[in-house]
């Protein structure tokens, strides 16, 4: 009798094993992170999600209410020189990135940032930090929405904080403003920032409310208003000139006099308050309007400008 025998079956390999678990494990992290994912969606407000809507009605707002979308940077500077968008300087509670190439807003939108910021600060720890403003059509991204209000000085972009406490208030509080029709705001991914379009009627100032559940922030807003920090600032007596440097050979003679700068002046301020226009006071000193000055720098004033 022919007895036949089987070969046992070999067991499982170890790396038959090892590829098996790591299967396990991968799809165990994407349980993980999908799971996180929804809790983050379900604390994101819903407001900031941005929408076709919500363009539509910045769009609609700028148009409703005649604002002029600036095309070239020329356009920024001439508006600045009208008085139709004002210098965004920074301060204590607020700071410009660099690449803030033109720091110029409505005036409504940096009574926005003025107000807000001492705010964020008081909730936060840290300045508020703008990174963009006023941006003519020819100086958008190519990713911009075609219907942006950047060019028309009502929008700025603020600096998303890391996640956290500050994230957190920053995200509710510009909820709750949008909420009451203060602004329009969306959380914006490429590159990462928070958009803020100001819905104040032009002339109009909209003290805000105190914002979040942060003690420190309602307190800090309580001042300021009881301080008068966010009604309109008054304009700024005319800064005495001083006497006239001598030129040197390469000087264009100016007559009218001189103008010592004073920490944060700009050459708006300058021009305001020496009674002549933004590009005259550019073009005798041979600047951009868009430049910093320097405490102590001697400007020349030009007459009849």
């Amino acid at each position: 009798m022919l007895v036949t025998h089987s070969r046992p079956t070999a067991g499982p390999s170890s790396r038959t094993i090892g590829a098996t678990l790591a299967i396990v494990v991968a799809i165990l992290l994407s349980s993980h992170v999908a799971h996180a994912q929804r809790r983050a969606r379900a604390r994101f407000p819903d407001e900031l999600r941005g929408s076709t809507e919500s363009v539509q009605k910045m769009w609609d707002f700028a148009t409703t209410h005649g604002l002029t979308f600036y095309r070239t940077p020329g356009d920024i500077d001439e508006a600045v020189s009208d008085g139709k968008l004002v210098p965004l300087d920074g301060d204590a509670s607020y700071e410009l990135t660099n690449g803030v190439g033109f720091s110029y807003a409505t005036r409504e939108a940096k009574q926005f940032v003025v107000s807000f910021a001492p705010q964020y600060l008081a909730a936060c720890g840290a300045p508020l930090i703008v990174t963009s403003a006023a941006r003519p059509t020819s100086r958008q991204p190519r990713n911009s929405n075609p219907y942006s209000v950047h060019p028309t000085g009502i929008a700025v972009d603020l600096r998303r904080p890391p996640a956290g406490p500050c994230q957190t208030w920053l995200r509710s509080a510009l909820a709750e403003l949008e909420q009451q029709g203060y602004v329009e705001a969306t959380e914006e991914r490429h590159p990462v920032h928070l958009h803020v379009a100001v819905l104040t009627e032009p002339g109009k100032i909209a003290a805000l409310p105190p914002l979040g559940s942060n003690v420190l922030a309602r307190s800090a807003a309580r001042t300021l208003r009881s301080e008068g920090e966010v009604a309109p600032r008054a304009a700024a007596a005319p800064a005495d000139r001083v006497p006239n440097t001598p030129a040197s050979a390469g000087d264009t003679p100016i007559g009218a006099g001189t103008y010592r700068v004073r920490a944060g002046d700009t050459l708006t301020d300058v021009a305001r308050r020496t009674g002549v226009s933004v590009r005259a006071l550019a073009r005798a000193n041979r600047r951009s309007a868009r430049g910093v000055l320097r405490v102590g720098t001697v400007l020349r004033v030009p007459a009849g400008g």
